[in-house]
């Protein structure tokens, strides 16, 4: 495979893999997890799930 071909699979794997922890923070927020407790589980900064559960909060909130 060509490397621009890997740069694409790659790039579409983070895509999938960030999806997949966004959604599993918004089911440990459900659960009364902490926003630092969310990132420690889905490995990611703190900062990026609290721009999540923000932008969640704003489209229930519509």
């Amino acid at each position: 495979m060509c490397n621009l071909s890997m740069g694409v699979l790659n790039k579409g794997i983070l895509v999938g893999e960030m999806k997949k922890a966004k959604s599993t923070a918004y089911k440990l927020q459900d659960k009364g997890m902490s926003c630092e407790e969310i990132a420690d589980a889905v490995e990611v900064d703190t900062d990026t799930v609290r721009e999540w559960l923000a932008e969640r909060e704003a489209l229930l909130v519509k």
